[in-house]
C-alpha cells in the first residue's frame, strides 16, 4: 500500500487534535497527577511524543471512517452521487483537460473529506470534555479549552459546508459544460 504523506497527515490531524485536547485537559485540570503519572510509568518526553503521534494516526483514521459513515454514508443519496461520479470519471478521463478537472476536483474533495473528519474530531473532543466535567471535575481552564474547541468546530463545520458547496457546484457547472460540448 502506498501512502502519500497529504493522507498520513488527513488521517493523523483528527487523532492529534483530539489527543492534544485531552494532553491540554488533564495538564490543566490536574498537572500534578499528570506528572506524576509519567514519573510513575517512567515515560520519556520523546517516548511519549513518538507514542502520540503514533497513537494519533491509528485514531485520527478511526475518526475519519466515523466521519464517512456519519458524513457522507448515512447522509446522501448512493444512487445520485454513484451516478455523479461515474459521469465525472468519464469527462476526466475523455476530456482533454481532464487532468485539469481531476486535479480541482481531487482537491476540492479532499478538503470536504479532511474538513469532516476534522469536526468529527471536535465533536468527539466537545463530547468527551462535557463527560470529563461530569465524571471528573471542571476548571476555569478546562472551561475555557471547552469554548475554544466549540469555536473551532463552529469554524471547521462552517469551511467543510463552504468546501461540500463549492465541490457540488462545481461538479454540476462541469457536468452541464460537458452535455453542452
Amino acid at each position: 500500500m502506498n501512502l502519500e504523506a497529504k493522507q498520513m497527515i488527513r488521517w493523523g490531524m483528527p487523532g492529534w487534535l483530539f489527543i492534544s485536547v485531552m494532553f491540554t485537559y488533564f495538564t490543566i485540570d490536574d498537572k500534578k497527577a499528570f506528572i506524576r503519572f509519567l514519573k510513575e510509568w517512567d515515560i520519556s518526553l520523546l517516548g511519549l511524543t513518538a507514542l502520540l503521534i503514533g497513537f494519533g494516526f491509528i485514531l485520527g483514521y478511526v475518526i475519519h471512517q466515523v466521519s464517512l459513515l456519519f458524513g457522507f454514508v448515512i447522509w446522501n443519496k448512493w444512487e445520485n452521487y454513484f451516478r455523479n461520479e461515474f459521469k465525472m470519471d468519464h469527462i476526466i478521463i475523455n476530456k482533454p483537460c481532464g487532468p485539469e478537472i481531476q486535479r480541482i476536483y481531487s482537491y476540492r474533495s479532499g478538503q470536504v473529506y479532511a474538513l469532516r473528519a476534522l469536526t468529527t474530531s471536535f465533536i468527539l473532543s466537545c463530547m468527551t470534555l462535557i463527560l470529563l466535567f461530569y465524571f471528573h471535575s471542571w476548571s476555569t481552564g478546562s472551561i475555557v479549552l471547552f469554548l475554544i474547541n466549540a469555536v473551532l468546530l463552529v469554524i471547521s463545520f462552517v469551511n467543510q459546508r463552504y468546501f461540500r458547496k463549492n465541490l457540488e457546484y462545481f461538479m454540476t457547472r462541469t457536468l452541464i459544460e460537458n452535455n453542452r460540448v
